[in-house]
């Protein structure tokens, strides 16, 4: 049987519901007869849906399907643009004023600005399972040292704080055992926004979350539209992203990881609080989304 005779044969509300989704009554259910205020050009009250460059980075992260002619980090300098055009500056820096005012720790940290710069002879000698030695590895890799991204004195509190969360980020992942995979990143970031949802006022958490926030929400989807073999694993990485940020009391940007060099991940990981992460494990998760 054809698809054109498949569709003959059934009730016109059923293929009207394949087609369209919905039939009109349950549209109109839905829109409770609301009618969107008419005007020259489409706009919400969301900046985000607003901004072309928001709009465009967030759908093309989140729906997109991989392939190997692209590199897992393709997205993020759109992602960047994006989230710049829809950033309050002001605001971010009113809400690290009032954040400084409010919580010693914080201020404390500002008030230092200690850099985050090791490199490769800093952490040669360091014992094997120790953070040192899985830094020194990926020095040794790589062939940077840890301030390769950001590498600009910041000129106010806010932009060494988006300086300090990417110059960190890669020593998240060691520290944390959320590996650079799929399902690695998307438990960081979940780390990352539950911690600061919980340690930070929610006006500042917002500017400090919003990378993180866009990452986990962008690759959940990519994985449970596209790869529903992932979904299982996907939700594995949520749960422990979040136990592990509840049971933080310092943000992730602000630990300082030098402190740890000599410390095994395991201990590291005690004494901040939270469980790490399977490492290496996940990397299942990268394969099956090549498939």
């Amino acid at each position: 049987m054809n698809e054109m005779k498949r569709i003959e044969d059934r009730d016109p509300s059923e293929v009207f519901r394949r087609q369209g989704g919905m039939t009109a009554q349950e549209a109109a259910y839905m829109r409770q007869g609301k009618v969107p205020v008419a005007g020259s050009v489409p706009m919400s009250t969301s900046k985000y849906l607003n901004s072309p460059l928001f709009k465009d980075a967030f759908a093309t992260m989140a729906l997109r399907r991989y392939g190997d002619d692209l590199p897992f980090t393709w997205d993020i300098p759109e992602m960047s643009r994006g989230i710049a055009d829809v950033t309050d500056y002001f605001a971010a820096a009113d809400a690290v004023t009032a954040e400084r005012e409010a919580n010693p720790a914080f201020d404390a940290w500002l008030t230092e600005r200690k850099a985050i710069v090791i490199e490769p002879g800093d952490v040669a000698d360091c014992a094997e399972g120790t953070l040192g030695h899985e830094v020194h590895k990926f020095l040794t890799q790589s062939g940077m040292t840890m301030r390769f991204v950001m590498n600009y004195d910041a000129q106010s509190d806010y932009e060494f704080i988006i300086r300090a969360i990417g110059h960190s980020h890669d020593l998240q992942h060691l520290l944390t055992g959320f590996g650079p995979n799929h399902a690695g990143e998307h438990a960081l970031a979940v780390m990352n926004v539950t911690a600061n949802a919980s340690l930070l006022s929610p006006a500042l958490a917002h500017e400090v979350n919003i990378n993180n926030s866009f990452v986990s929400s962008a690759l959940y989807a990519r994985t449970v539209f596209n790869y529903p073999g992932g979904v299982s694993l996907m939700m594995e990485a949520t749960r422990r992203g979040v136990e592990a940020g509840q049971a933080l009391d310092t943000p992730l940007f602000m630990v300082d990881y030098t402190r740890y060099l000599d410390t095994p991940l395991d201990e590291a990981a005690a004494e901040l609080g939270f469980a790490r992460g399977p490492g290496d494990a996940w990397e299942e998760l990268n394969h099956l989304l090549h498939d």
